[in-house]
């Protein structure tokens, strides 16, 4: 089915199924202290953590990126971005599979931040393209789960310069997914890689596309996400300066940090059992170790050689 973006307005403003009450904070309060040393470990060492802790049954925060979710034709399509409705559906039966609870992204830095993240993940979409909020919106809503959306200011009822014409929410679409619920975030101005203009410019698109969307809504933004993920570290400066809670990535696990939370870039690729190793934020790290270029591989491709 296709909704639309009155419609599913519509649908958010009713009352959702009741969901489970979360486990009091006080009944994680031995590990929180463990947890919170965790997310700003070296890298293998997290790697390594985290596969014990999930073989364990520990269920480690995760935040989630899409951009499109819907049919495409291929060429129209060529770093795979689009997801199908139905390989998104299936996503949502594995995170429901595992025993999670899907909050909006700000919402989830704040019980991280607070020591009390675990159970908790997150789905994003970054552009803000109709066809997602159209074709992927309605199977969160059946199962009354919340997720972020981050827009690009300035392209708002336009064309996507880089997805052949598929079109970006309007701002009077902007204002009824807010109003039914929907976390709006920012996504800079004009889609730029912020990491390649000068910290001026950088710092311009971010500081006026929050207040555009804080104009346009009439309530604070809190939250960004960085165009291609790209970032580096007078970006993460720029995006403190502009005023923002949080300012997430988009480049696979990493330490919790408010200006590069970390997301998994979710394509078309990703099968159950890929999405199951990026929540647990094993993918990278397992695929660093087993892909073409990894030392199993190499190893693997010595012990054949005649």
């Amino acid at each position: 089915r296709e909704y639309s973006i009155e419609a599913l307005a519509e649908r958010l403003r009713d009352p959702q199924p009741d969901r489970p009450a979360r486990p009091s904070p006080t009944s994680r309060s031995l590990a929180s202290a463990a947890r919170a040393s965790s997310y700003s470990r070296p890298a293998p060492v997290r790697f390594a953590s985290h596969a014990v802790g999930t073989g364990l049954g520990r269920q480690y925060p995760f935040v989630l990126c899409y951009h499109g979710v819907g049919s495409i034709a291929g060429p129209s399509d060529p770093n795979s971005i689009f997801v199908g409705r139905s390989l998104f559906e299936s996503h949502l039966e594995v995170i429901a599979e595992q025993g999670y609870e899907l909050v909006s992204v700000g919402e989830l830095w704040r019980h991280v931040r607070d020591g009390s993240g675990l159970g908790l993940g997150s789905v994003t979409f970054d552009d803000g393209l109709v066809k997602t909020v159209r074709e992927g919106l309605p199977l969160l809503l059946e199962r009354g789960v919340r997720c972020s959306i981050f827009v690009p200011t300035g392209l708002m009822g336009q064309p996507h310069p880089d997805l052949h014409g598929e079109l970006i929410v309007s701002a009077e679409e902007v204002c009824e997914l807010a109003a039914a619920g929907v976390e709006i975030g920012a996504h800079s101005v004009d889609h730029l890689p912020l990491n390649q203009l000068s910290y001026a410019d950088a710092l311009d698109q971010m500081r006026r596309s929050r207040a555009d969307l804080e104009d346009l809504l009439g309530e604070p933004v809190t939250a960004m996400a960085y165009p291609f993920g790209a970032f580096d570290r007078l970006t993460t400066a720029a995006a403190k300066q502009a005023g923002y809670e949080i300012a997430c990535a988009c480049s696979g696990p990493g330490p919790w940090r408010a200006m590069s939370v970390p997301r998994e870039p979710v394509f078309a690729s990703a099968t159950p059992l890929r999405l199951r190793l990026k929540m647990a934020g094993l993918y990278g790290p397992a695929y660093a170790m087993v892909g073409d270029r990894g030392p199993l591989h190499r190893l693997r491709s010595a012990r054949i050689r005649p």
